[in-house]
């Protein structure tokens, strides 16, 4: 140690120099070693997203395991179909307006638990990019104190939708891209409806090559899970299975129950984390988010040197 003292000392430079020298590669390794944040192409920003739900899958798949298992009790044990006779309806009428019942119903809990599920998951996955991780419980609570604005930005992007449908496929599709990252906006960062759309549309500019083939690649992946649920409980479907297998009814709608369950979860979990790397590359991108997270660290790890 004094030896190399001695060296900086007779190459005529401060007593500090070391100190200030070991900094600096401090820094330097720093901003090699981190690459959670940079400008992505398509296969990256999946990457980046599965690599952040892995690196938190049990808190952020249990999360949504428990979300899902009671929308998917109703899917199993009380099927909108069902309704009109397991509630003793006779004539035809109340029947199908207890069926068109049961798919509201079925139809606005499936909505709020996906939303829910995925903000809860895009601010713990968060942490994987930018270092801030909250736990599994904070996160719930944000979003939960979030509630009417996330509610209020649904709607306004619903009607956008819709809009866009009506007046063609195209701008139904440039809306559905332009929109895409307004929930997360509202939960993460704390805006507003409006505003969380205007920057979603600000943010996504410039992105809709990465947006299509993202969104192109998770429904190819994903949508497949949500799809063997559904098909299991049709009616149809489920009549086949107990007369083919011979199980107990009770039995068979045990199985759809946890495994429907189970793969709703892992859906949005996924789908969720796959957004969040997607929202934080368009960060990147429109705010050089990147290198003002690593000058901030510099920042600090110079002031712990001093």
């Amino acid at each position: 140690m004094q030896g190399r003292d001695d060296g900086f000392r007779r190459l005529g430079q401060p007593a500090d120099v070391l100190q200030r020298a070991r900094s600096r590669r401090s820094s330097e390794r720093l901003d090699t070693s981190r690459d959670e944040l940079a400008p992505r192409n398509v296969g990256e920003i999946l990457d980046a997203g599965l690599d952040a739900l892995r690196a938190r899958f049990v808190a952020c798949a249990g999360a949504c395991f428990l979300l899902w298992l009671g929308p998917s009790w109703l899917l199993a044990f009380a099927p909108p179909e069902q309704w009109g006779q397991e509630l003793g309806a006779t004539d035809e009428g109340t029947q199908a307006l207890l069926q068109v019942t049961g798919l509201l119903v079925h139809s606005a809990l499936n909505t709020f638990v996906q939303v829910y599920g995925t903000m809860v998951v895009a601010l713990v996955v968060r942490g994987e990019f930018l270092g801030e991780s909250i736990t599994l419980g904070q996160a719930a609570m944000r979003v939960l104190s979030r509630f009417l604005p996330l509610f209020a930005n649904g709607i306004l992007v619903t009607l956008f939708a819709i809009a866009g449908l009506i007046a063609c496929i195209l701008p139904y599709f440039f809306l559905l891209w332009r929109l895409s990252l307004a929930p997360l906006v509202c939960a993460s960062e704390g805006q507003g409806p409006a505003q969380s759309i205007a920057r979603s549309f600000w943010l996504t500019k410039g992105s809709f090559l990465r947006w299509a083939g993202v969104s192109a690649v998770s429904f190819v992946l994903l949508v497949p899970l949500t799809t063997f649920a559904g098909a299991a409980a049709a009616p149809e479907v489920r009549d086949a299975a107990l007369d083919t297998v011979g199980l107990p009814a009770l039995t068979y709608d045990t199985i759809l129950w946890l495994s429907a369950t189970l793969f709703f979860a892992v859906a949005t979990a996924a789908g969720a984390a796959i957004t969040t790397a997607y929202y934080y590359d368009c960060r990147v991108r429109r705010e050089a988010l990147d290198l003002r997270a690593r000058l901030a660290e510099i920042e600090q790890s110079a002031g712990i040197a001093a």
